[in-house]
């Protein structure tokens, strides 16, 4: 499959009783600490390509531009790892006595708040939006909710996906409320007239490895089956957003339903092997054998209701099985709460999920170390490096995704329209 320039930006939240009585904000005291270390590269930008900044009360990470889901997954763990690095600094260093500062990478908290955890993949400006993305991606976007969701407590009740319970219409420019299964925010940072920047809000932040890859690998390849023009049978769905709600709040495979124009009822298992028997062509390298067959395991395990192997893979699925095992040692509502929060910890020694991982109960796609090296370093095959590069040779006066001033003795502007350049003269076709 071809090379897709994609990231992710997530919303993370840091919580500390003492700090909030004291007036100081973490997300901000955590993003001073960064641009004061060896890490920050210039403006939001540090080192490995990402960009780390406030928004709306948060510490937002988004990830380096990366070209394919292996990438992806080392540089959104980067972006967990030096989170918890600076939580461990601001512990150490501006709490004591013991208090903790907590780092959760969710989506919503106990009070209602909902956090950001979007997608950007760069796709072709020549196909019409948003009407083929309503008739070939929408599909696939209300029903890979069944591997790809988070799981949590919402209003009382267990979701698979809290971005798609909270989602309200097909199409929408907003990010925070009335959010659309598509989004209409239309930020290139690249060369306008060649590309777009799909803007995805309708996922969640994920933990786990396995269901990153397939988030994107499969998103990945059902764009490039788009490009191609090769999901013009696609099926049409008569209702998505009311199939999306109903099939959230469901944990059992036999209940789940899709609507189809003509009457017609399937399993969004039936839609997603629809894309996947269409991606199968595009397979070529081991790393995207080994996605593609995940993919077709997990659908066939949810098929067959394999619910404990599928655990080490779905997130919500094993988170659930963390809450009822909580649930078995301590009965009632706070208690299911906590531990669906306490899942989504970034710090190792407090986290549910790292907890499972290091128990061998789920499986692993990275090796440490491949996430270590991410920490500092950008992707060798897109802008990232090149912004890098420039910020080693010169002073930056200013930077952004496709922009970077320098001082060399005088001011200069550097655009950076091709988001696969590594080189000041290279160009994709």
């Amino acid at each position: 499959m071809r090379p897709r320039v994609q990231g992710t930006e997530h919303e993370y939240t840091l919580f500390s009783r003492k700090m909030g009585s004291q007036g100081f904000d973490p997300h901000v005291l955590a993003l001073e600490l960064l641009r004061e270390s060896d890490l920050h590269l210039a403006g939001e930008f540090i080192t490995n390509g990402s960009r780390c900044y406030y928004d709306v009360g948060h510490f937002e990470v988004s990830t380096a531009e990366t070209t394919n889901y292996y990438d992806l997954i080392r540089w959104e763990k980067a972006g967990e790892k030096i989170l918890d690095w600076l939580r461990k600094v601001m512990e150490e260093k501006y709490v004591g006595g013991g208090t903790k500062i907590h780092a959760f990478k969710n989506n919503t908290s106990p009070d209602g708040t909902s956090y950001g955890s979007h997608e950007n993949y760069c796709v072709a400006r020549s196909m019409p939006f948003p009407a083929q993305y309503v008739r070939e991606l929408v599909p696939h976007f209300t029903t890979r909710i069944i591997y790809t969701g988070a799981g949590d407590l919402i209003d009382g009740s267990y979701v698979l996906s809290p971005s798609a319970y909270l989602t309200s219409t097909v199409v929408s420019g907003e990010t925070m409320h009335d959010t659309g299964v598509l989004n209409t925010r239309d930020e290139p940072h690249a060369e306008a007239r060649k590309w777009r920047r799909l803007h995805v809000i309708v996922g969640d932040a994920l933990m786990n490895e396995t269901a990153i890859m397939l988030r994107h690998f499969a998103t990945q390849a059902v764009l490039t089956l788009m490009e191609m023009g090769k999901l013009d049978d696609v099926p049409k769905l008569a209702k998505p957003v009311d199939d999306m709600w109903h099939n959230v709040e469901t944990r059992n495979p036999d209940k789940w339903e899709v609507h189809l124009d003509g009457g017609a009822v399937v399993s969004p298992i039936d839609i997603q092997r629809y894309y996947l028997e269409r991606a199968e062509p595009l397979v070529e390298t081991e790393r995207e054998r080994f996605a593609f067959k995940t993919w077709e395991q997990v659908l066939d395990g949810l098929e067959k209701k394999r619910s404990r192997d599928l655990a080490r893979k779905i997130e919500w699925l094993d988170r659930y099985y963390a809450i009822q095992e909580a649930l078995d040692e301590k009965s009632g509502s706070e208690v299911e709460m906590m531990a669906c929060k306490q899942y989504s910890e970034i710090g190792t020694e407090r986290s549910l999920f790292y907890k499972r991982q290091r128990a061998g109960l789920l499986d692993r796609v990275v090796s440490d170390d491949e996430i270590m090296s991410a920490i500092r370093e950008p992707p060798d095959d897109t802008r990232a490096y090149l912004r890098r590069k420039l910020g080693d040779m010169f002073n930056i006066d200013k930077i952004d995704w496709s922009l970077v001033v320098v001082d060399d003795g005088g001011r200069r502007r550097i655009d950076l329209p091709d988001p696969y350049a590594t080189k000041m003269e290279t160009s994709h076709g």
